[in-house]
């Protein structure tokens, strides 16, 4: 069985959306283009940009090519009043360029797409990784995570039954040390209680965060639904300046 191959996406964007480019990857026997809008479009413009784009790529690399576009929340825009279907299919047929708005079989697309060194041939302008190098890649992506495993480990097991087999087999007066860190501990407490000792700004801000947190979970348990709303609201308002971020970091010269 080929192994599988990874090209690098193509990333555009004009004034009112960007897109991305994706060539095939493994079974998938279409390109997937994916336009996202930054600002409100009527479903007529959207479904002639995407007839227009869909026929750029595949005279640009010829691979079906399936189309979708997104507003600035990430939603899928929904086409059906003005096209059959939500998402555009390029093809050629009988070397003829045929827009199709509905999903294809796998069946309708050329067997040759799934074969690696085709798509190589298609795609000699854009680098690609084997899917043995992304496996590499990953591996080697998990080793802080692994090393950071064996530490939470080391100080969550060891350290602990460590610092155990020490007090059990400790002297008299390294007991007497601990005991008496204890009573200081407790003492620099109770001047805290009492307001004999002046709080650091660090604490002070950590107080103010946990009245604020209390203020906040009050109200959300008097109105849910408002609450509710809220964080509907905020998950589209990142949603819309992740968007906006990805937009922003596309070079205009491409």
């Amino acid at each position: 069985m080929a192994e599988k191959i990874y090209f690098d996406h193509i990333n555009e964007r004009t004034d009112s959306y960007f897109l991305e480019y994706s060539p095939p990857v493994g079974s998938v026997p279409f390109a997937s283009l994916t336009v996202t809008y930054i600002s409100d479009v009527a479903g007529e413009k959207v479904a002639t940009d995407l007839e227009d784009l869909a026929g750029k790529w595949i005279a640009r690399y010829p691979v079906p090519v399936m189309a979708s576009a997104f507003d600035r929340r990430g939603d899928l825009i929904d086409l059906e009043k003005v096209r059959p279907c939500s998402h555009l299919t390029a093809i050629m047929d009988e070397e003829k360029l045929r827009y199709r708005w509905e999903l294809l079989e796998d069946e309708e697309f050329p067997e040759e797409l799934q074969d690696p060194g085709y798509l190589i041939e298609i795609y000699s302008d854009l680098n690609y990784r084997t899917q043995s190098e992304v496996s590499a890649q990953a591996r080697e992506n998990l080793k802080p995570i692994r090393t950071a495993k064996r530490l939470l480990i080391v100080w969550s097991v060891v350290v602990p039954a460590a610092i155990a087999l020490l007090e059990f087999f400790s002297p008299v007066w390294l007991s007497v040390i601990a005991l008496a860190y204890s009573f200081w501990k407790a003492y620099q407490q109770w001047l805290k209680m009492t307001g004999r000792k002046e709080k650091s700004d660090r604490e002070i801000e950590r107080e103010k965060d946990s009245r604020l947190k209390e203020h906040h979970h009050y109200h959300c348990k008097l109105n849910p639904d408002g609450f509710l709303r809220l964080k509907v609201e905020n998950f589209q308002k990142m949603e819309e300046d992740q968007i906006q971020k990805k937009y922003d970091s596309i070079s205009t010269s491409n």
